[in-house]
């Protein structure tokens, strides 16, 4: 079955921009914010690598990323054009789409909040013409037809097989020319390519979403504490802690008041299913905190929910590239939560086996960048072994139990912040950069530098 489609030729293409600025003007967007592209494979203009432009937008998947990730319900795919549509009148500014999309393709806009994307002129495909930005490109480089499925692009340097099913073909400039030799992106150095692509997600940008997923460690791991036969925490304390958690969770969106359309996408969205879980079990616990006789198979019930919100959250992050995040990770909630509800409850052995196997999974990730050329943070890191794993570990054996956690807590900060300022997400731009990388290796690239990224 034929499908509308891109066609971009990469030897006709001269990177004169044309086909942005058709965008630009057809929509009324921003010029900075155009939801075309045009990226220049080798700009630096190296001798050892060929040059070349690709225009991209959104290619309209048939298997859209950014529609099972967005948790509010507000894309959706067109059946008569095959486009795939942005509502920013139900959108919430989470941006959880951008992480999605391998293609770089939806767009945060900050005047009004929401996201923004190609819409590949679906009212011109009505009217059976072609998008703006192939109908103005002079030199034929950038096309639009309906495609077979045999005949779409799948998996070039810019374009890893996802299956997403993305209605495009690119034409290369030659044998080679767009798979550069040597290029693979599953090699541990393919990481430093990310000190010359902007980040999506910094650590910087991101303390709500740090605050917010450590708040909720710290809930679950004081009723998972609590349950375990530590002295139950005051009800109005807990809901506190929730209530402040909610409040730095929507915080992070552009459009907070719409924060409850989080809740609408659970058959497919993790953020979705962690919203609801979180706000299932903060009610719970609040109702069994203020039980004069609590029942001891609600108050396990509330630790599972807690449980089963951290696993959510951690799945969120899925999208991360790989193997930088390989999981288990050291920093995920899930364990942070275990252990602090270990050290709260008093049960050393199960305290130690998580904190060693923490430690481990710690060290297994430095030793990767280091191996990968990346920063590996020293400092940083010694901190994070001192403060977190070798503190409680000497106050436990001397019995000062809210030391130990004290500790546990700063070492567990630290290792959350350390794996926001190390998330990175899939785009074409890396892509490229990562095929120049393969193809004409520059000693001097720099790395990352520290947590405050």
């Amino acid at each position: 079955m034929s499908r509308a489609s891109f066609v971009f030729d990469a030897g006709r293409c001269t990177g004169c921009d044309a086909c942005r600025l058709a965008c630009t003007i057809e929509n009324r967007l921003d010029p900075s914010s155009s939801w075309r592209q045009v990226l220049t494979f080798n700009g630096r203009r190296h001798p050892a690598a060929p040059v070349f432009h690709l225009s991209l937008a959104c290619n309209h998947c048939a298997s859209p990323a950014c529609l099972a990730a967005c948790p509010a319900g507000a894309y959706s795919s067109d059946a008569a054009t095959g486009a795939v549509l942005l509502d920013s009148g139900r959108c919430i500014g989470c941006r959880y789409c951008a992480w999605a999309c391998p293609y770089d393709a939806p767009r945060f806009e900050i005047a009004r909040g929401v996201m923004t994307k190609c819409t590949f002129c679906a009212e011109r495909l009505r009217e059976g013409a072609a998008p703006a930005c192939s109908a103005l490109c002079p030199t034929g480089a950038l096309g639009f037809a309906r495609l077979e499925e045999r005949e779409l692009t799948r998996g070039l340097t810019v374009f890893p097989e996802t299956g997403l099913g993305p209605s495009l073909r690119i034409v290369p400039v030659g044998a080679g020319r767009l798979m550069p030799e040597g290029l693979d992106a599953s090699q541990d150095a393919a990481v430093t390519v990310a000190s010359t692509v902007p980040r999506r997600v910094t650590l910087r940008h991101e303390w709500t979403l740090v605050s917010f997923t450590f708040l909720a460690a710290l809930l679950v791991a004081w009723v998972g504490g609590a349950v375990a036969g530590a002295p139950r925490p005051p009800w109005a304390l807990f809901a506190a802690g929730a209530l402040a958690a909610l409040g730095v969770s929507a915080a992070h969106l552009g459009r907070p008041e719409r924060a409850w359309r989080a809740l609408l996408h659970l058959r497919a969205s993790w953020l979705s299913r962690e919203i609801a879980a979180f706000l299932l079990f903060a009610g719970l616990t609040t109702a069994w905190l203020t039980m004069a006789q609590p029942s001891q198979a609600l108050g396990w019930l509330a630790a599972a929910l807690g449980l089963a919100t951290l696993a959510c959250a951690d799945r969120v992050y899925d999208l991360a590239l790989r193997p930088a995040h390989a999981r288990p990770h050291s920093a995920e909630v899930v364990l942070i939560g275990a252990f602090l509800a270990a050290l709260i409850a008093g049960n050393g052995v199960i305290a130690l086996g998580v904190g060693l196997a923490r430690l481990a999974l710690y060290v297994r990730r430095k030793g990767g960048r280091r191996r990968a050329g990346e920063d590996a943070r020293p400092a940083v890191s010694l901190a994070r072994a001192i403060v977190g794993f070798a503190l409680p570990l000497a106050a436990w054996l001397l019995g000062a139990q809210v030391i130990a956690i004290a500790g546990a807590i700063a070492g567990d900060l630290i290792d959350r912040c350390e794996f926001y300022a190390e998330l990175e997400f899939e785009s074409p731009q890396r892509r490229l950069e990562l095929g120049l990388a393969c193809r004409s290796p520059d000693p001097h690239r720099p790395s990352h530098g520290g947590i405050s990224t």
